[in-house]
C-alpha cells in the first residue's frame, strides 16, 4: 500500500491526513472500532474486556500478516496530538460457498469516532478504497451495511453503493459498487 500517491487520492479537511496503519496504531484501532460497533451499555459492560481482546487479536494478526492483498487505512487528527479518529479495511477475499471462485474486494470496518463524523473522512477512505481496488485491477468493490444504519446507508448509496443482496435474518445488506477504469 505504500506505493500509492495518498496526495491523489483523497481531499481531507485540513487538520486530517489518512495513511496507512502501522502495528504501532493497534491500542487506538482497538478502542475505535470497539466503541464504533458496540457502544458500551450496562448490560454488555462485563463482556467489553473480552471483546476488546477478541478485535485487538484480529486487527494484529491482519496488520502482522498484511499483504498486497490487504490495507488497512486511519485517518489521523493533527491537530488532536496525531491521534486516530477513523479507519478502514479493504481485503480481497472469496465467499465461503464459493471458494474456487476469484476473490473480490471487500470493504469492512469503516468507523469514525462521533465528534469527527459528517466532515466526509468516512467518503475520503472509501474513496481511497476505490483507488486501492483499482490498482488491483477490480472491477468492483463490496461491503456489508446494517439494515438500522440509515447514514451509513445514505453516504453508501451517495457515492454510488447500489444494493446486491439482503440478509433479514442477519439485519445486513451487501452493498456493491462498480469502478470503471
Amino acid at each position: 500500500m505504500s506505493r500509492l500517491n495518498w496526495d491523489r487520492v483523497h481531499t481531507l479537511p485540513q487538520d486530517y491526513w489518512l495513511r496507512p496503519a502501522y502495528p504501532e496504531d493497534l491500542s487506538q484501532l482497538v478502542e475505535l472500532l470497539l466503541t464504533s460497533f458496540y457502544p458500551q451499555h450496562r448490560c454488555n459492560r462485563w463482556l467489553y474486556p473480552l471483546m476488546r481482546m477478541g478485535i485487538q487479536e484480529d486487527i494484529k494478526r491482519r496488520l502482522k500478516h498484511s499483504s498486497n492483498q490487504y490495507g488497512c487505512l486511519v485517518v489521523i487528527d493533527k491537530s488532536a496530538g496525531a491521534a486516530i479518529v477513523g479507519t478502514v479495511e479493504i481485503s480481497l477475499r472469496s465467499q465461503l460457498w464459493q471458494p474456487l471462485q476469484p476473490r473480490r474486494p471487500y470493504i469492512a470496518n469503516v468507523a469514525v469516532e462521533r465528534q469527527h463524523r459528517r466532515r466526509g473522512l468516512a467518503q475520503q477512505m472509501l474513496l481511497a478504497c476505490e483507488y486501492i481496488g483499482k490498482n488491483w485491477g477490480c472491477q468492483q468493490l463490496y461491503l456489508h451495511v446494517a439494515t438500522d444504519n440509515p447514514p451509513a446507508i445514505a453516504l453508501y448509496h451517495k457515492i454510488g453503493y447500489q444494493l446486491h443482496s439482503q440478509h433479514p435474518w442477519q439485519r445486513k445488506q451487501m452493498m456493491v459498487k462498480e469502478l470503471f477504469h
